[in-house]
């Protein structure tokens, strides 16, 4: 009397913890991204001094978590994706991962899209990712040797 259509397969179980993944990395980088604007809203309000005890005594949060997370916020918050919002930039942000997010962001604004599209982040571990970066800055730096004009060798220094 089993339904055929309601079958539960290895495949369809796959398919179900994969999207559970992805939905479950959407939420951890959104979440991370509200907490950071939380973050920086009570380092406002604090008094000069007040933020490392404040950090260790309420949130229990290392000055490193809570920079990181800062720094999401002020770099991917404005691009969160919303219901109704499909544009590239929310498309971006909604796809990475809190990791991806936080080594992204040694990448120029204006770089990171391109970056993403170019090499299939999503798809890539976090080592993976690293290396693409060493890999990116290692070719810029190559670029900036070959652009800079060489200097003429004084034989008399």
């Amino acid at each position: 009397m089993d339904n055929p259509s309601t079958e539960r397969t290895p495949p369809i179980i796959a398919a179900e913890i994969k999207m559970i993944t992805s939905q479950t990395k959407k939420i951890l980088l959104a979440s991370a991204i509200e907490i950071g604007c939380r973050l920086q809203e009570a380092k406002e309000l604090l008094k000069h001094g007040e933020w490392l005890n404040w950090l260790k005594e309420s949130v229990n949060y290392s000055k490193s978590t809570a920079e990181n997370l800062m720094r999401l916020y002020a770099e991917y918050g404005s691009k969160l994706p919303a219901s109704s919002d499909d544009s590239s930039n929310s498309q971006l942000v909604g796809n990475l991962t809190y990791t991806q997010a936080l080594l992204l962001l040694g990448l120029p604004e204006e770089e990171r899209e391109e970056f993403v599209v170019q090499h299939d982040i999503g798809s890539m571990t976090k080592h993976e990712l690293q290396q693409a970066l060493k890999d990116r800055d290692q070719a810029n730096q190559a670029k900036d040797q070959v652009k800079a004009p060489s200097r003429p060798v004084n034989p008399e220094n």
